[in-house]
């Protein structure tokens, strides 16, 4: 699609404000501050929900780089920090030729907790209502700089703006929300702590307390063609660097799928395998995580899930040419074999799979995360004994099985294990092949992000595709602290 074209048909456009320096930060730029992998501005951006995205700041040493991956414009207010009115301001003349009917999300550069959910909601709100539609923070104030906004109502709202010394400086918000109607603004309490940004060192303490990496859900079709699969990774791992993810998660038996010969591929594919997720992760420096399949006892093949991290290399000669390296020790390499076996809707996963016997964890930016796949899924003491050593999320990957009720099994069982571990459980399945009609497990799909209460936040449907979602520690706590299931379990007695 030309701009041009880009332009006329936007109907969401976000303006965010990076121009502030915090005094209180010792006048430090907030928005490029490192925020669990990623610049607080760039957290924003990946969230928006727009067709055009403003960024009113200077675009600094990153700014090229954010406007190709985001769509983002750079813009600066004249002159430069002469305050969030002003900077609102320049940001609203530079949509001067969008739709009469845009909605514009008025963000803060600085509040990197932001949910696409969320922001997502406010502008529906805003559109089908008319309304200004802005988030409170968990202390119940509205923060003024996210809210959604009709364009044309925005506009007259800056119109209307009185400006006592002549120009647009030093002029605060509140001036622009002083002019609504009681019944022009709609709130919506912000969940978790989305609503912090930062304007203080502590609040920068609780912010990257709260914040938690981005985790991709690759939903792929896997291939009895060992090459063809390998490409489909490669792209899939490929998509998820590309949107900023720290770790992607890959269906089970990504090695080969259910119902080919497990031991063969155990034997003579899964090193090089492990090689390619090795190689991966390096390349992408993000931690990917794999379904696979290793020799264990007799003929047996242990379903082992396999975790590497990027392994950073360097020279251990003067002589740059020297092969001799050596390999960051702490370079993740973890494995997880699968606790319970499928044998039930008439199949025996134990005739060809040996159970493992051990819990596996692994951290990740502040974030501990737990394994388990597919079957582990309907046993509910794995899912807590990982929460209970501290455990935000379970990845579980899968390739679950088709048949009646099967769907709905699925969703009832993502949602409980949630809410028995008050954990965020990521599943990603495996996207079925179209003309596949074995009993098998090849997948269904439905791969998904399930909140630490229950809630269903994302959710594929059958055809390959891929979720992202950010961590809000935050929220897992908060879901812990109002619903302690965690300690409360006791000890039943002997009936």
């Amino acid at each position: 699609m030309s701009s041009s074209q880009h332009e006329r048909t936007a109907t969401t456009a976000a303006i965010i404000l990076a121009g502030g320096a915090a005094a209180r930060m010792g006048g430090e730029d907030k928005t490029r501050l490192p925020i669990a992998g990623a610049t607080a501005l760039e957290r924003v951006l990946r969230v928006a929900p727009a067709d055009r995205r403003v960024v009113v700041g200077p675009g600094g040493t990153d700014g090229d780089a954010l406007a190709e991956r985001h769509g983002a414009r750079f813009v600066l207010e004249d002159p430069p920090r002469s305050g969030p009115l002003a900077a609102l301001e320049r940001g609203v003349a530079d949509l001067e030729d969008a739709p009469a009917e845009t909605t514009v999300l008025v963000l803060g550069g600085d509040m990197p907790l932001l949910r696409r959910e969320t922001l997502a909601a406010l502008a529906a709100t805003s559109r089908a209502e008319q309304t200004v539609a802005a988030l409170t923070a968990e202390d119940g104030h509205v923060q003024f700089l996210c809210a959604a906004w009709p364009l044309e109502r925005l506009r007259r709202a800056l119109a209307d703006v009185e400006h006592p010394g002549g120009g647009w400086a030093d002029l605060s918000l509140r001036r622009l929300y002083a002019q609504l109607d009681d019944d022009e603004l709609v709130a919506r309490r912000a969940a978790g702590a989305e609503g912090a940004d930062i304007d203080t060192p502590d609040a920068l303490e609780q912010v990257r307390r709260a914040a938690g990496p981005r985790i991709a859900l690759a939903q792929i079709e896997v291939s009895e063609d060992s090459g063809t699969t390998a490409g489909t990774v490669r792209r899939a791992v490929a998509e998820a660097a590309d949107a900023g993810a720290r770790l992607v998660l890959l269906p089970e038996a990504t090695l080969t799928p259910f119902g080919t010969d497990l031991r063969a591929a155990a034997e003579t594919r899964h090193e090089d395998f492990a090689h390619l997720i090795q190689e991966l992760a390096t390349t992408h420096d993000l931690v990917v995580v794999a379904g696979s399949f290793t020799p264990a006892d007799g003929e047996r093949v242990h379903n082992t899930v396999i975790v590497r991290g990027p392994v950073r290399v360097r020279s251990s000669s003067r002589d740059s040419s020297a092969e001799s390296v050596d390999r960051d020790a702490d370079a993740l390499s973890a494995e997880y074999r699968k606790i319970h076996l499928f044998d039930a809707y008439g199949v025996r996963e134990s005739d060809t799979v040996a159970p493992g016997d051990q819990l596996l964890m692994v951290d990740l930016d502040g974030a501990r995360l737990g394994l388990a796949t597919c079957y582990d899924v309907r046993f509910p003491e794995q899912f807590t004994a990982l929460a209970r050593r501290g455990a935000h999320a379970v990845l579980l990957p899968m390739a679950w099985g088709d048949g009646p009720t099967k769907s709905e099994q699925l969703r009832l069982l993502l949602r409980a294990r949630a809410l028995d571990s008050t954990t965020v459980v990521l599943a990603a399945d495996q996207a079925p092949p179209p003309e596949h009609r074995g009993r098998a497990p090849r997948g269904i799909g439905q791969s998904a992000v399930v909140g630490p209460l229950g809630q269903i936040r994302q959710e594929l449907a059958r055809e390959p595709g891929m979720l992202l979602v950010d961590l809000d520690l935050a929220e897992i706590e908060a879901a812990r602290e109002a619903l302690p299931v965690l300690t409360h379990a006791v000890e039943l007695p002997e009936p």
